[in-house]
């Protein structure tokens, strides 16, 4: 019972993994093609209905063209392009509502059978009020876009994708925690070390969620295309805001293309720098002995991420290569959840003093 009961956690959580995988790529398609205000209303049950013929179809382009995207942005868009743009919000829409399903059915199924200990109780809880919160912020993102502006609040954008970004992370920390049970030993590392080995890696998820959130704060704002050379911006290392005699105040700050892809490039490079450090120093303190694949791993994915950065700058943010960039930095923190995992299973045997 106990073994039935751990393996249905786990499909459950297998699941809602990659579900939530896919609403951030989804999601990411969504913004990158500039569909997310093509539905402009939020209705919970008859938002599941797709339009089903042409007279649905000139109703909600009807509608459409009463908000300011179409008539600052998109004014000479076609239905046919309309249709594309909407697909992608439909889509993005349907798929959170599919989420609510493959979460919440299983759950009280489980429940009923008792297969949750009191931590388990405590992550579930966390889980269900950063769902509800998320479906609340993509709703008032797109709601900021369909008032004076063609597009949404840079700020809501960025608080929606760490937000997703956060239920993956507990939702992975909740499924490895239960797949790899066993406490693993590390031989010739003291206690200490492997609390700063902890430290370190808590330290570089936290680094990643800023870059994540300054990578929203361009995307938002296309502040990707205004500059396209690197290291250096322009002609300088500044963005020109900076070089100011006296500073803006915070809000034109976080407003300014060149400051806020400056600031995702600073962040990118300290999150890049420390995580290099981070690894390194573990796998010579014996961290991965028994799971190098996960150094070499990490290794190659966060400097093939910066380095993909690098690249999309230069090629003015191609959509295909924007939304590998996205996956990428999923997948980094994949990878840096999974250590974290680790390091909470593993004991430290100090090495003999003979």
């Amino acid at each position: 019972m106990i073994l039935t009961i751990r393996i249905a956690k786990l499909n459950w959580l297998a699941l809602n993994v990659f579900m939530v995988f896919v609403m951030i790529v989804i999601g990411g398609i969504t913004r990158l093609t500039d569909s997310g205000l093509s539905m402009t209303d939020w209705n919970f049950l008859s938002g599941i209905i797709p339009p089903m013929n042409d007279t649905d179809w000139l109703r909600l382009f009807d509608t459409y063209k009463k908000f300011p995207e179409y008539q600052i942005k998109n004014f000479d868009i076609s239905l046919a392009e309309f249709k594309k743009i909407f697909f992608w919000e439909y889509l993005h829409r349907i798929w959170g509502r599919l989420i609510g399903i493959t979460f919440f059915f299983p759950l009280i199924f489980i429940w009923i059978k008792q297969g949750f200990d009191k931590n388990e109780k405590k992550l579930i809880f966390i889980l269900s009020i950063l769902g509800f919160f998320q479906a609340f912020m993509g709703w008032y993102m797109v709601k900021s876009g369909l008032i004076e502006s063609p597009d949404v609040s840079h700020f809501r954008l960025s608080a929606h994708l760490i937000t997703a970004f956060v239920i993956y992370a507990i939702l992975l920390y909740f499924f490895w925690n239960i797949f790899s049970k066993n406490k693993k030993n590390l031989k010739y590392l003291s206690t200490f070390q492997l609390k700063i080995h902890k430290k370190n890696f808590q330290l570089s998820v936290i680094l990643l969620f800023l870059t994540i959130c300054t990578g929203a704060f361009v995307s938002g704002t296309d502040a990707g295309i205004s500059y396209n050379n690197f290291p250096l911006m322009g002609d300088g290392i500044l963005p020109p805001i900076l070089l100011y005699e006296n500073l803006p105040d915070i809000e034109t700050l976080f407003n300014d293309q060149g400051f806020l892809q400056f600031l995702h490039r600073f962040l990118a490079t300290i999150t890049l720098l420390f995580i290099l450090h981070t690894i390194f120093k573990a796998y010579r303190d014996n961290f991965f002995y028994n799971f190098k694949i996960l150094f070499f791993i990490l290794l190659f994915a966060i400097i093939f991420q910066y380095v993909l950065g690098i690249v999309i700058l230069k090629l003015y943010i191609p959509i295909s290569l924007g939304l590998l960039h996205q996956i990428g930095s999923l997948f980094v923190l994949t990878l840096l959840v999974i250590t974290l995992c680790e390091a909470n299973k593993k004991r430290a045997i100090a090495r003999p003093l003979v």
